[in-house]
């Protein structure tokens, strides 16, 4: 608090007329220039806050027209069973794979095999044919 033996100057005394119009002059430009960026700052966000509504609703509107949820649903669902897809036909390859191998090999054995019971029916005509008489060439 003030003193009383300070001394108040009245509001109407041309001092502070003086003062308050020094103010005035040094900060009312840059109170003014303030004034105007805030105008302006208040102006370009509401364009953006009316335009952000706007895409809102517009993708709100899209949602609801297309079924923009259901489709991710029934894509991811489609996605799943195509997979599940791929992995069958994959590990049905590796079985096709597996058991052409297999026969492959069956093959060659049962092909070894019929060449090892002609070769035996071979021999054993030619064992049976030694083992026929003949007839001896007489000398005369």
């Amino acid at each position: 608090m003030a003193s009383t033996d300070t001394a108040c100057l009245p509001a109407t005394s041309p001092a502070v007329s003086l003062l308050s119009q020094g103010v005035v002059n040094h900060y009312g430009v840059t109170f003014g220039c303030l004034g105007t960026s805030l105008e302006k700052l208040n102006t370009r966000q509401e364009i953006v806050t009316v335009a952000v509504q706007k895409e809102g609703m517009r993708l709100n509107e899209g949602r609801a027209k297309y079924g923009v949820e259901h489709m991710l649903t029934l894509t991811n669902i489609y996605k799943n069973k195509l997979v599940k897809a791929k992995e069958d036909m994959q590990m049905l390859t590796e079985r096709s794979v597996k058991l052409r191998k297999r026969a492959t090999k069956l093959q060659e054995e049962k092909q070894k095999e019929s060449m090892d019971r002609e070769m035996k029916r071979a021999k054993d005509r030619q064992m049976e044919k030694e083992l026929i008489a003949r007839p001896a060439a007489e000398n005369a």
